[in-house]
């Protein structure tokens, strides 16, 4: 589950990929950007969850972020992505563990929280074949998170594919809850 990028960070990123296209790397489509809330789990009611996760979303104000950093990552000695990364703002942390313990997930191994968006994906051959290549660049994108979705990833030879599941406007309340996508591809 996570949170997916506005236009504003897709268009950050996008200038970053067009100033580094010659890296052997694959780029995160626009529209697959997002702020992962709760790492991919074993999902046994979408249905649950879904409501679990509009009753959350009702009570959480959009959350504005600022990235400072691209990086290679997650780890420094064997990284398999471009992320950007920043401070995550206050309440973000807590509004993660409170995802995890609705959906169900909570049992789910949780490192402490980091704001990041990757951005790029490499395997390790690729990355050996960029030689020296050492990526740790200063940024200032802004954006705003405005929404929650519920994702299920499908792993292809190209690289993942998402299908939202459900999506809730953060901080909207209504009669019926939050709009709820029908399941869609995308």
């Amino acid at each position: 589950m996570a949170l997916p990028a506005g236009c504003e960070l897709a268009e950050s990123a996008g200038e970053f990929r067009r100033a580094h296209a010659g890296l052997k790397v694959r780029w995160v489509r626009p529209e697959n950007l997002h702020l992962t809330m709760v790492p991919p789990w074993q999902c046994l009611d979408v249905d649950a969850v879904c409501r679990a996760l509009r009753d959350e979303a009702a009570q959480q104000a959009p959350f504005e972020v600022a990235f400072e950093r691209v990086s290679f990552g997650p780890e420094p000695r064997r990284p398999r992505l471009i992320w950007a990364t920043g401070k995550a703002p206050a309440g973000m942390p807590k509004f993660a563990r409170r995802l995890l313990a609705a959906t169900g997930a909570a049992g789910e191994s949780r490192k402490s929280f980091l704001l990041h968006l990757t951005i790029a994906r490499f395997n390790l051959h690729d990355f050996k074949a960029m030689g020296t290549l050492t990526l740790r660049e200063t940024v200032a994108w802004s954006g705003k998170f405005d929404a929650l979705c519920l994702y299920e990833s499908m792993l292809k030879p190209g690289g993942a594919q998402y299908r939202e599941l459900c999506r809730f406007v953060l901080g909207e309340k209504s009669e019926s809850g939050a709009m709820m996508q029908p399941m869609v591809s995308l």
